[in-house]
């Protein structure tokens, strides 16, 4: 278990059992690359990341793909959690790394039970805070999309990664194809860019861990 918010911190095995009972939760494995649900066909339901990796991804009438959210462990997801509208596009949740994901009716997060649960508040509490943080982790993607060029985007991004994992260097949670469609740029585009900006001593790589070598971190 990490140590960011979880939706059940605070809440015991036990009254997380019978939460998941009074919920009428269910529990499915997806394997990397499986399409996990669309936004669209489970409006009212929320999924809730037990294990894994998994993202959110926009499909535009064009056909082209943009990442919104990348998910990890703990996260939570669904149309009813989300400011995103999907305009005539299609929103789908990937499994990116074998993940484990608990699913449960919006209806029950924000109703209480007849058994009047105490751990109840507590429950919508977190949920709350992850919202609260799934919108900031938003502003921050909107930020990024919003530099005019490639190697603005990918500098804007990366300083952002060092500044979470407070060092010069950092591992990039997804592949650098993924990278592409998180950015919302051209792959091969993109590639140049990241040529030049080690070619300009800008920043080291090696797989898919990077070092900014001129790092600010505010």
């Amino acid at each position: 278990m990490n140590t960011k918010l979880s939706l059940f911190d605070g809440i015991t095995p036990e009254e997380y059992n019978r939460m998941m009972v009074c919920f009428q939760a269910a529990e499915k494995s997806f394997s990397t690359d499986e399409t996990v649900c669309f936004y669209a066909d489970h409006p009212d339901r929320i999924g809730y990341l037990l294990e894994g990796e998994a993202a959110i991804i926009r499909t535009h009438l064009d056909g082209r793909q943009t990442i919104l959210e990348y998910l990890k462990t703990g996260d939570v997801f669904g149309s009813a959690l989300s400011a995103l509208s999907p305009n005539g596009d299609s929103l789908q949740v990937i499994c990116t790394k074998s993940c484990k994901i608990q699913f449960i009716d919006y209806a029950h997060l924000i109703r209480r039970c007849p058994n009047a649960c105490s751990f109840h508040s507590l429950l919508v509490s977190n949920a709350l805070q992850l919202i609260s943080r799934k919108a900031i982790a938003l502003g921050e993607h909107l930020e990024i999309l919003s530099q005019r060029t490639t190697k603005e985007k990918l500098l804007c991004y990366f300083e952002k990664l060092a500044q979470e994992q407070h060092s010069d260097s950092f591992t990039l949670p997804f592949s650098l194809s993924t990278l592409a469609d998180y950015l919302s740029v051209d792959r091969s585009a993109m590639m140049r860019e990241l040529k030049k900006l080690k070619a300009e001593g800008i920043v080291k790589s090696e797989r898919k861990t990077f070092t900014l070598v001129e790092y600010r971190q505010n």
